[in-house]
């Protein structure tokens, strides 16, 4: 049942609903814990927005002022903090206040009062003639000359004495403590003013919870109330870091107890962001390279976070690129240790570190590509390893704070439902841009690398996390790529830019630049790690390569790390420099290394209908007449398999060859029309008929091999048994060999009898057998 309240204390702006609830029940001179039984509340509940309309009805608001409190960004103290500003049942007194004939001060029962300021004397904590401790008055009745005496008979008080001076440190730490407590809820003072008073005395307490109770374990801390030693030693460690050497982070240090030293542990997490920043950036050389992000001591001044109702992070994420911008990422590192997609994926998600409460595992779900934060947390380990590690921190740290107050001139989450929802270039546009370029060979094969392309141009994403068909995994696709856009002519860069900008204007996306980056001055760092490659020379770069790609004795097949290499930068700096300045002319070679292509007219009259590479070129081009490959596969039934080894080349090569000369493909099993060749070299025109003849058609060694075995047996059902094999499948085998043959094979008169001696046509294959394959192979 709810109880009206004898009086309404009405809560004050930005007040939190906690230390409005601990005031209540101090002026009523209760408990919290009754003070939520007259409001109504089920015992053992502590009061949340759900109880707003009960907590209104005892109180005499409205259920609006409440439920106000409770969505507040200003968090209220701890329990263990409060325990330290409540009354308590025995109370500190001054015994020259009750000489001189004043009452019995309520605020002597608060652990936080122990000084006498108008008399410059310690409170009092026990009886001096029995030593007993002395009650607080239940009511201000009770304060009267009564309680002059202790419960023993003696009095409490002593008589009139000289003031002492106003020095001393446990004068100047008990005024302070006043002050935070007479503004902490001041009606004319701002919220802001009144803040800062509750964080002054949360900051206190805690010091003061801590040098009294020294390791605190996992349970958290004892009842025990701090000490007027502990209260004094606490404001001097407040107070004094600005002038001397900081020694709460060696406090917090000392008090610590777990397996790793934890940047802010739990015990100190309700302290004020200024003091939680102090201790950071006192245990900054402790402090893994996540820590020193997400607490900005990597900050030439503290910088402490502010108090707000969300965290940035998920803002941050739903405005970001899944990767670090490419020139950022080569000045962090120009190393080739570091920089790569996975070193940007994980950058990206560390901008989201700064000033967050969320862990790396919430945080890097916010991301569209999911990082792993174990792959995050290693590339942060590993840059904190580098030389200019605190450089390359402190820009990280920079420009995610700074992200929180510029805008994002690109809807990347727009760009990439963009790609989602639209081909981004399709095969006729492709093959025009690359007649136009001069692009005359792997147009097809490039077709899929122009896509993740324009997929990375729009949207700045990795291309390693990248949906089909714009996807490019590890190894050498990867390197296929980067050489790609390494090697792209700058007509050709030209019209892939155009046409990403054509895509964006036919989506009605304008107003947007087609590529971005944060500005440098969004950060204070002068001197970066890594060199810019924005302001680097591309005429060495493009000299190299061109060197690179004309040089037959030392060809490499990455050559932009080749180059790159030779020149002192990174392979990730190159090739940013190539996509910022893209060589002139097409550097692509006439035709890739193993390619088959057709044979002129001119070269047919000079080098035969086929032409087989120098074993010592590392370009190793094969030229081939299609009128020629066309007879040896469709007239004399050879396999691709048989003449791309005659060749020298591959034989998907050779296929597809084929393919775009229109020669028309025989089934995967060959058909009637294919040459059962062995492995060698030999062409069928070196065998003779009737062999050249048996040798078509699928399982063609194994009729032949079959027919062998017939001729040692009377008949067909003695070889059958005799090597296990059923009597009608040699019958089937000995009718396709005739008829392939063109004549029986065996003399049977009439069909079918007892295999007979074999005929003349028999005999010549039998012989023609022998004479023409390896035993073996029959």
């Amino acid at each position: 049942m709810t109880t009206r309240l004898p009086f309404t204390l009405a809560p004050l702006p930005a007040e939190p609903f906690g230390l409005w609830w601990h005031t209540y029940a101090i002026r009523l001179g209760v408990t919290r814990a009754d003070l939520a039984d007259a409001a109504g509340l089920p015992a053992g509940t502590q009061p949340g927005p759900e109880h707003a309309s009960l907590i209104a009805a005892a109180a005499g608001l409205t259920a609006g002022e409440v439920s106000e409190m409770f969505t507040g960004t200003r968090p209220c103290p701890p329990e263990h903090v409060l325990r330290v500003w409540t009354p308590q049942p025995t109370s500190r007194f001054c015994p020259v206040c009750l000489g001189e004939g004043g009452r019995w001060q309520p605020g002597w029962a608060i652990p936080l009062m122990f000084h006498c300021l108008p008399h410059n004397t310690p409170l009092a904590t026990r009886c001096p003639a029995c030593g007993h401790p002395q009650a607080r008055p239940a009511a201000p009745a009770e304060s009267g000359p009564s309680r002059l005496l202790c419960s023993c008979g003696r009095t409490l008080a002593v008589g009139p004495r000289h003031r002492g001076d106003s020095g001393g440190a446990a004068m100047a730490a008990q005024r302070l403590i006043v002050t935070a407590l007479t503004r902490l809820r001041h009606p004319g003072l701002t919220s802001q003013e009144r803040e800062q008073a509750q964080n002054d005395l949360t900051d206190l307490t805690l010091i003061a919870l801590h040098l009294h109770h020294g390791t605190v374990s996992k349970r958290g801390f004892a009842a025990e109330i701090p000490t007027a030693a502990a209260l004094i030693k606490a404001v001097t460690l407040f107070t004094s870091h600005s002038r001397h050497r900081d020694q709460v982070p060696d406090l917090v240090t000392r008090c610590f107890r777990g397996p790793r030293s934890h940047a802010i542990p739990s015990s100190w997490r309700a302290a004020s962001p200024t003091l939680i920043t102090r201790i950071a950036r006192g245990r900054h050389p402790r402090l893994t390279p996540i820590e020193r992000i997400r607490y900005a001591t990597t900050l030439p001044a503290p910088t402490p976070r502010p108090r707000q109702a969300l965290d940035p992070a998920p803002g941050r994420a739903a405005r970001l690129p899944d990767q670090l911008w490419p020139t950022w990422a080569i000045r962090l590192a120009d190393d080739d240790y570091l920089d790569g997609p996975v070193f940007r994926s994980a950058m990206i998600a560390a901008l989201l570190l700064p000033h967050s409460a969320l862990q790396l595992n919430e945080l890097t779900p916010l991301l569209p590509h999911r990082p792993s934060p174990d792959r995050v947390a290693h590339q942060l380990r590993r840059l904190g390893a580098t030389p200019r590690a605190d450089a390359a921190l402190q820009i990280l740290t920079e420009l995610g704070l700074a992200l929180d107050h510029h805008a994002i001139p690109i809807n990347y989450p727009r760009r990439r439902q963009l790609v989602a929802d639209t081909e981004l270039i399709d095969k006729q546009t492709w093959h025009q841009y690359c007649h136009d370029t001069g692009l005359r060979t792997g147009r097809q094969r490039r077709l899929g690398l122009a896509r993740s392309y324009l997929y990375e141009l729009l949207t700045g994403g990795n291309l390693a996390t990248a949906a089909e068909p714009y996807f490019v995994p590890e190894g050498a696709p990867r390197i296929d790529y980067a050489e790609f856009c390494a090697s792209m002519p700058a007509a050709l860069a030209t019209a892939l830019t155009a046409h990403a900008e054509q895509l964006l204007a036919t989506a009605g996306i304008t107003g947007e630049p087609l590529c971005w980056r944060p500005p440098d001055d969004w950060v204070t760092v002068t001197d970066w790690p890594g060199a810019d490659p924005e302001h680097t020379d591309p005429g060495p770069i493009h000299d190299a390569l061109r060197a690179q790609w004309t040089d037959t004795t030392h060809q490499h097949w990455e050559p932009t790390n080749a180059v790159a290499g030779a020149l002192g930068i990174s392979s990730h700096h190159l090739r940013h420099v190539l996509r910022l300045h893209p060589i002139d002319h097409a550097p692509y070679l006439p035709h890739r290394a193993g390619a088959v292509i057709p044979m002129t007219a001119t070269e047919h009259h000079g080098l035969g209908h086929r032409a087989y590479p120098h074993v010592d070129d590392p370009k190793r081009v094969f030229l081939v007449d299609p009128s020629w490959l066309r007879t040896q596969y469709v007239t004399w039934g050879r396999s691709l398999p048989h003449i791309a080894t005659e060749i020298g080349c591959r034989p998907c090569t050779l296929r597809a060859f084929a393919q775009a000369q229109g020669i028309p493909r025989r089934p995967r099993s060959g058909g009637r029309g294919c040459l059962a060749t062995s492995t060698t070299t030999a062409h069928p025109a070196d065998f003779p008929d009737p062999l050249r003849k048996a040798l078509r058609g699928q399982r063609a060694r194994d009729r032949l091999e079959r027919f062998l075995l017939m001729t040692e047996y009377p008949s067909l059902n003695q070889a059958a048994n005799a090597h296990g094999i059923r009597q009608n499948t040699l019958t089937a085998q000995l009718k396709i060999l005739e008829r392939d043959c063109d004549g029986p094979l065996f003399q049977r008169n009439p069909h079918p009898q007892p295999l007979g001696p074999l005929t003349p046509l028999g005999e010549q294959l039998c012989q023609q057998i022998h004479d023409h394959l390896d035993p073996a192979e029959t």
